[in-house]
């Protein structure tokens, strides 16, 4: 989704201001911070960055996109029943500094959903290919039953009750592999593009895909390892290059 938010900036910028991770890194930082802390001094400092960013932005008439899935809250590591534990806080943090616009923008929250097996499974590749940070050493099933156990039932239960008013939209990652813009298909649904722009709007492919499962349960073997942090972090992105120019090889 954000690979074709990137491509197609040109076209899209004329009808809403897109914030990528590039241009939210610090907040999803303030966001960590959160999860190690829980304090109130962390959620000021969220924000007023937030309030600092929209205060960048030209919404003049423009719609504005926010992706970046880290400002829900850190990858899930199945260490409790709610994956992303912060998200009703930070959303309402969203949806307040939304409001106090000179022009109030009504948020919209678009969430990607896939089955929960596979969901978890993607989580756990994810968090082992990590070169810091995270050192996930658990295996994959392990991992897996704990995780898919409550999956994002909790999640999606909770914001409906503290955020009532928050437009919350599911759309199943399966459903958009075959939509005509792939993931990024429901900003078609309320983005005015003319035919012309949807016409030239590029599309991209999948972006950031989680390792193949023996390549994982290569790199679950490395976090095990007695490797120091940058000696890890080395092995990880050789193995990665070499699975990916191994996946290239296959491909032709």
């Amino acid at each position: 989704m954000q690979g074709f938010l990137r491509r197609n900036h040109g076209v899209l910028r004329r009808h809403a201001a897109i914030l990528l991770p590039q241009q939210t890194s610090e907040l999803a930082r303030w966001v960590w911070h959160l999860h190690m802390l829980d304090d109130d001094k962390v959620k000021q400092g969220i924000a007023e960055d937030i309030a600092g960013l929209l205060a960048g932005l030209d919404l003049s008439g423009r719609d504005l996109i926010v992706s970046n899935e880290n400002l829900l809250g850190r990858m899930p590591q199945a260490d409790g029943r709610d994956p992303y534990p912060h998200a009703p806080a930070l959303l309402h943090l969203w949806c307040e500094a939304l409001r106090a616009l000179p022009q109030p923008l009504r948020p919209t929250l678009l969430l990607t959903t896939r089955g929960t097996q596979d969901w978890a499974v993607s989580i756990h590749a994810h968090l082992a290919r990590k070169p810091s940070a995270v050192r996930l050493a658990e295996d994959r099933d392990s991992f897996v039953a704990r995780l898919a156990a409550h999956g994002t039932d909790t999640t999606l239960t909770t914001l409906a009750r503290a955020l009532p008013d928050l437009d919350i939209r599911l759309h199943d990652m399966a459903d958009l592999a075959t939509a005509p813009h792939g993931l990024a298909q429901p900003f078609m649904t309320f983005l005015p593009l003319s035919a012309a722009e949807q016409a030239s709007l590029q599309p991209v492919g999948h972006e950031n895909r989680a390792p193949a499962p023996e390549v994982t349960d290569r790199l679950v073997a490395l976090n095990r390892s007695d490797l120091g942090d940058k000696a890890l972090a080395d092995a990880k992105r050789a193995l990665l290059r070499e699975a990916s120019l191994a996946d290239r090889e296959c491909a032709r």
